[in-house]
């Protein structure tokens, strides 16, 4: 059940704000800044005095950017209690040994990737998930969270 909110959190905001995370993050008022100093850190999410703020390291290439910045998006969308006056700071994007990771991480898989896409890719055409992430711009990682959340929402998912 937890697989299907975070999908349909998902759904919902793209419907109301578009695909795009950056475009998202705008429409909810949440502050954005590329912070070009990090070195490990790829992004944090924090709340000060009621002001939701994204850090993204500009670093990054464009489409690791919006992946953090989905990433973060979760956060929003499922943390702000555990961020508020604090920062919730993410080194490692694909950290699956905390729950709130493990939550923002699949947050992300749905704000990117449409199931229609899996379908297509990975069933209609043989893909694997190393090239359907290839094909989408995406890890394969998330690839990977995106195929546990489908399959945890009851669809057959196609074979690895």
């Amino acid at each position: 059940m937890f697989a299907e909110n975070i999908h349909n959190m998902a759904r919902e905001l793209i419907k109301t704000h578009g695909e795009n995370p950056f475009d998202i993050a705008e429409g909810l008022g949440i502050k954005l800044i590329l912070n070009y100093d990090f070195k490990k850190l790829y992004g944090m999410y924090t709340v000060i005095k009621r002001k939701r703020i994204i850090i993204i390291n500009g670093n990054l290439e464009r489409g690791m950017q919006k992946t953090v910045l989905a990433h973060e998006l979760g956060h929003d969308r499922l943390h702000k209690n555990l961020a508020s006056n604090r920062v919730v700071h993410d080194v490692m994007l694909y950290d699956m040994t905390a729950r709130p990771e493990y939550e923002a991480n699949m947050f992300a898989a749905e704000l990117l990737i449409k199931d229609e896409e899996i379908f297509e890719l990975m069933r209609d055409y043989g893909y694997s998930a190393e090239q359907t992430s290839a094909r989408l711009g995406v890890s394969p990682e998330l690839v990977t969270i995106k195929l546990l959340s489908m399959q945890q929402r009851g669809l057959e998912i196609p074979e690895l």
